[in-house]
């Protein structure tokens, strides 16, 4: 039966023993990009995955975070050799400002599927309302990108791209954008939505004044054998 260990955070992982010498699954999910407060979604974060006979020994894991740089960026996700400090698997983060060029260039693994574009702030109704971030990427492929706020109105925010996913092993999707309610005596900005887990790209705000950006979802590691 096969034995699965998730890491939601940075550590290690020691192979001894009986499985030594086993085929192990390397699944890595990079962390979505925020959204950012002037509108723009952003992009989710990509996935790797790789399959190895391992040798014993110690190996570095780390989980990217949302937001690792204070710069609204999400942090890659990667595996690791301990001794040699050679990089296994690696899934790219998203970015704030919605690209994927980032993720593309650190991708390492034998299957790769990269997060989907944050929409970027196209003025949708009344000027302001925020895009859709993108979906993460997935074992089912590329994450979709974000819905450009040009298609929202006083009433339906742009809607965040579907993260990739399949057999259930769900992808994180990204979050909406943040717009502006106009109704029957009552007028009221709805802020963002953040990036689901993992790696789903955080909605963009409703651009008019200081409004808060939305999270992006965190990354994750999945090893199986």
């Amino acid at each position: 039966m096969a034995t699965t260990f998730t890491f939601l955070s940075s550590g290690t992982f020691t192979l001894t023993g009986s499985n030594v010498g086993q085929s192990v699954t390397i699944q890595c999910y990079g962390a979505g990009g925020r959204g950012s407060n002037t509108g723009n979604g952003g992009s989710g974060g990509a996935y790797s995955k790789i399959i190895k006979v391992l040798p014993t020994g110690s190996y570095l894991v780390g989980v990217g975070q949302n937001d690792y740089n204070g710069y609204g960026n999400g942090g890659d996700t990667w595996f690791k050799s301990g001794s040699a400090d050679k990089i296994i698997c690696q899934a790219g983060g998203g970015r704030q400002d919605g690209t994927i060029d980032w993720q593309v260039s650190q991708a390492t693994g034998s299957t790769i599927y990269y997060g989907g574009y944050g929409c970027p702030d196209f003025m949708g109704y009344a000027s302001y309302n925020g895009s859709g971030g993108g979906g993460g990427g997935g074992n089912g492929g590329n994450g979709q990108s974000g819905q450009s706020a040009f298609f929202s109105t006083e009433f339906v925010a742009a809607i965040g791209g579907t993260g990739s996913w399949i057999a259930g092993d769900g992808t994180g999707n990204g979050g909406n954008g943040g717009f502006y309610y106009c109704g029957a005596n009552v007028n009221k900005v709805h802020p963002p939505t953040d990036g689901a887990y993992p790696g789903g790209g955080g909605g963009g705000a409703y651009d008019y004044g200081a409004e808060t950006e939305s999270n992006g979802g965190d990354g994750v590691v999945f090893l199986t054998y």
